[in-house]
């Protein structure tokens, strides 16, 4: 359930003297504010809407279905491992199958396809770990935390509220009793990508550092992971279904800090320059709007041509 009382704590409207805090989200800083500060200004300050896209939709349908999933699969967890261990996988299979939730409306964008994939994926999981911590302990979990944090920018100090907030999408408990956090996404996955691979290790950093900072009953993250059930879905080459397991690397939570000091400098200063690239302008929709595409803009590019 959406606690909008946290909500109305904070805004990404924030300047210094604001009555509300600033709102920070794993998607504003991460994806927005880092792949373009333009883009941030447009969507976030401004509250410029883009259209739902087809991308949007899928992925929002999936991770729909696998949250109802994990909560009708929890009183028949035994049944299905009982039906696999007597050798009926089909019927165990099946009966995870059936808890998955029916759509509102045929899906139409490949969702089953995906749905598919996971659901194999978790039938494999629950058979290699026997049912132990099989069910998460965290579901779409929403994270809150308001804190205050000393920045200096020009020489002066501020102490700026911070509301750092979050969806975390699935977490287990380990052998080890710590946790283990988790990131479903429909997208692609290109194999020997190094950098899709740091982005991830960002995106779980920022939960997990979220978590920590929060001093939430299950902050103690060890592991993290990320799931690209559709990977392969466009066909393109060097893409693949993708699944990633691995222990928490510490050096990306100061990636985080260093990118939000990042963030709050440039609200303090109300600096959003443009960060153009052919490739990513394509496909942003404020493309018409953007200094760096308007006469004079050529003093954004950074050695890179247009043509």
């Amino acid at each position: 359930m959406v606690k909008f009382e946290e909500y109305r704590k904070s805004t990404y409207q924030w300047h210094p003297g604001h009555e509300k805090e600033l709102r920070i989200t794993k998607t504003s800083l991460t994806s927005d504010f880092d792949f373009c500060p333009k883009q941030y200004e447009f969507k976030r300050i401004e509250g410029r809407k883009s259209p739902e896209t087809d991308d949007m939709r899928r992925g929002t349908n999936v991770h729909d279905a696998m949250e109802i999933y994990f909560i009708n699969v929890r009183p028949v967890v035994e049944k299905i491992l009982t039906l696999a261990k007597d050798g009926k996988d089909e019927d165990a299979f099946e009966l995870m199958l059936q808890c998955l939730p029916e759509p509102k409306e045929p899906y139409t964008l490949g969702e089953e396809d995906i749905l598919q994939t996971r659901m194999e994926w978790e039938y494999a999981r629950l058979l290699s770990v026997d049912g132990v911590n099989y069910l998460p302990i965290m579901n779409e979990e929403e994270v809150h935390v308001h804190f205050v944090k000393k920045v200096t920018v020009n020489d002066e100090e501020y102490d700026v509220p911070i509301h750092m907030t979050g969806m975390i999408d699935r977490g287990f408990m380990t052998e080890d009793e710590t946790v283990a956090i988790m990131e479903l996404k429909t997208g692609k996955w290109k194999v020997d990508d190094v950098y899709k691979v740091r982005s991830m290790r960002t995106e779980m950093a920022f939960y997990a550092d979220m978590l920590n900072k929060a001093d939430h009953p299950y902050k103690n993250v060890t592991h993290w992971g990320w799931l690209f059930p559709a990977g392969d879905r466009l066909g393109l080459p060097n893409t693949a279904k993708h699944w990633d397991y691995e222990k928490i690397s510490k050096r990306y939570f100061k990636s985080i800090d260093t990118r939000m000091n990042r963030l709050i400098e440039a609200h303090i200063i109300n600096d959003f320059p443009p960060d153009p690239h052919q490739g990513k302008c394509a496909y942003c929709p404020f493309m018409e709007e953007c200094p760096a595409w308007l006469e004079g803009g050529e003093k954004y590019w950074k050695n890179l041509r247009r043509d």
